[in-house]
């Protein structure tokens, strides 16, 4: 989907996604508190939201919760049914018009969002990758700091990652570099229905020619950071038991709220995944 898409490191597998609508809280013993979002199928499974709170009702966690059928019977092959534009008009699409990956949406539980910059998820399976150095299969965990209105606007077309023109230059408008960690890339990948995806050039694959397994995106468009996105290759979600990376920081935030440190990929001995943000430390707006 990318020309060049960036990456951090992970040792360990996660979780899958899967469906089945709002649910309710489970609790833990000094307080803690789990609310389950809303679920979707995938694979032979199901992906669904949660978010942690501590007793004073802070962020603990937020992230995905992938049930043991999720990593299974997923597509082998690029979707070419779904995620399919019409650009030439002429009543069909061929693959070159196709996003090829499989979307779920996801809302993150009501009474979470207290607090937190993130509002709803987007995960994505793309069983081809996207370009080198990212041609692996792997999912995208996008947590979107914006109303899902202004992502829908962002139309199809010919600019970028088949994107409309006039929505890659919005999407490519700079960033105020206080918002964004030192050394984030704009390579070109601004996406219909998505935003703009800036990449670390500091990650192994872009710095170091390594092999890609994970990494971590900033969303943009119209100059705002609009989502935070681990990118985790399938082979890490299935191999990983407990895993945790740093998220590189920017030097402020646009708006007050609890950002995450680092982003977790953890397996239980039922199978079950998760793939969270974490480690969250309270910023005010600048």
């Amino acid at each position: 989907m990318w020309p060049v898409v960036a990456s951090l490191r992970l040792l360990t597998p996660a979780l899958l996604l899967t469906g089945v609508g709002l649910a309710l809280t489970a609790e833990t013993p000094r307080s803690e508190r789990t609310l389950r979002g809303q679920a979707q199928r995938i694979g032979a499974g199901t992906v669904q939201s949660f978010v942690t709170l501590d007793a004073r009702g802070a962020p603990l966690s937020v992230g995905v919760t992938l049930d043991g059928g999720a990593l299974e019977q997923l597509p082998q092959a690029p979707n070419t049914v779904s995620r399919c534009f019409d650009l030439d008009g002429n009543g069909r699409h061929s693959r070159h018009e196709c996003m090829g990956d499989e979307e779920r949406i996801l809302d993150l539980p009501a009474d979470s969002a207290s607090g937190l910059p993130f509002r709803w998820m987007m995960v994505n399976w793309n069983p081809g990758g996207h370009h080198a150095p990212y041609a692996k299969p792997h999912f995208d965990f996008h947590f979107y700091m914006t109303d899902r209105g202004l992502i829908e606007s962002i139309a199809p077309g010919r600019c970028g990652e088949l994107v409309d023109c006039r929505d890659f230059k919005r999407g490519s408008q700079s960033v105020p570099a206080r918002y964004v960690p030192e050394g984030y890339i704009d390579v070109g990948a601004v996406a219909p229905r998505m935003g703009n995806h800036l990449l670390d050039s500091q990650s192994p694959e872009l710095k170091d020619s390594l092999p890609f397994t994970s990494t971590f995106i900033f969303g943009a468009y119209q100059g705002q950071v609009i989502f935070w996105e681990p990118m985790i290759t399938l082979d890490v979600l299935q191999n990983t038991r407990d895993a945790c990376l740093p998220i590189r920081q920017p030097t402020a935030f646009e708006r007050a709220g609890y950002y995450p440190r680092q982003y977790c990929v953890r397996q239980d001995r039922q199978g079950q995944r998760t793939v969270s943000l974490e480690n969250f430390r309270y910023s005010e707006g600048q």
